[in-house]
């Protein structure tokens, strides 16, 4: 593991937004003590801001502001009102960002290294992106971090919010936003059938790839289908929630990754969608991730905030991991 300065940057002290006399904000609470040595929390937040990735799969760059984007607005929110948890310096922290160069495979690893001290350092982890290609390396963190905490193999299982399957083969043998799924299966960091690709579009992937997932026995549940099964009573997140059961069953730790292009409506994404799933579905799914204690690993990816003039997709963004956090803090 790389535990040079060079590989991580601290959060712009200008993101802790402080509020008035009686009317505490976030960014008061958070600590951004570095290094993370002797420090046991509830969450920690780390950042990815790049998308170099997405530019590799032909995509629409914007991603790099992500993390700061969406630390401006989650760190501008309240704790509850009706002090559901409480928040201080000893269960919240901030381990900044990795710092990203021209080489793909390195800014990997330093997200990997990076990942691996907060998961060390906290009871579960918030990661911000940047492209969809980082959840390659936070999974490599969490399954390191899990064999080694627990003494054995660290099966971890995934549950991956998104249109798109990400099984692409590299081109160049370079990693990109539209791999990282393949990449984890074929590297062997994840058994493919922990693997649930939650709100998969028919339009949006090749019958290849489908194939290619379904050869090797990924969960995929298909977007189309789970509003039909809306229709007769099954909420998406009633579904989600079914899903995650079972992953949590079968695996010692979980990664939950939510790509915002499988929101409907949201403009500041490499992938806008016409079709999706609601902010308020969403959020809903983030909580139902934070009340289990094996999700050590929450992704928002893909949030790319210069696309969106309205600044409504950071929004979003910060609404979800405030709605993982709400559920989290509470569990000891």
């Amino acid at each position: 593991m790389d535990f040079t300065e060079e590989f991580r940057k601290s959060v712009d002290p200008e993101l802790l937004f402080k509020g008035r006399p009686g009317d505490v904000r976030l960014g008061e609470l958070v600590s951004t003590k570095w290094p993370l040595v002797g420090v046991t929390t509830r969450i920690c937040i780390v950042g990815a801001p790049d998308d170099l990735g997405v530019h590799l799969n032909r995509g629409r760059r914007g991603a790099a502001g992500g993390p700061s984007a969406i630390r401006r607005e989650l760190y501008r929110m309240t704790p509850p009102m009706d002090k559901a948890f409480e928040v201080d310096p000893g269960v919240f922290c901030d381990a900044g960002d990795m710092v990203p160069g021209s080489d793909i495979t390195v800014n990997h690893r330093h997200a990997q290294s990076l990942c691996e001290l907060a998961l060390n350092a906290s009871r579960a982890v918030v990661a911000l992106g940047g492209g969809n290609d980082y959840s390659a390396p936070h999974a490599r963190a969490l399954r390191e971090v899990s064999a080694a905490q627990k003494d054995a193999t660290g099966t971890i299982g995934i549950l991956t919010v998104d249109p798109h399957l990400d099984v692409r083969e590299r081109e160049s043998n370079l990693p990109h936003s539209g791999t990282p799924y393949r990449d984890l299966i074929d590297g062997a960091t994840i058994d493919p059938r922990n693997l649930v690709e939650f709100g998969a579009r028919k339009n949006r992937n090749a019958a290849a790839h489908f194939a290619w997932c379904r050869e090797r026995g990924v969960v995929i549940r298909d977007f189309s289908e789970l509003r039909r099964a809306e229709r007769i009573g099954v909420r998406i997140p009633d579904a989600f929630a079914q899903d995650l059961e079972r992953l949590v069953a079968r695996s010692d730790d979980v990664m939950v990754s939510i790509d915002l292009d499988a929101c409907t409506g949201l403009t500041g994404v490499s992938a806008p969608a016409a079709l999706g799933f609601s902010p308020s579905d969403l959020c809903e799914m983030a909580a139902i991730a934070g009340r289990h204690k094996k999700v050590r690993l929450f992704e928002i990816v893909e949030c790319a905030p210069d696309l969106d003039p309205s600044g409504m997709t950071v929004k979003v963004a910060a609404e979800l991991v405030y709605a993982f956090m709400e559920s989290r803090f509470p569990l000891s």
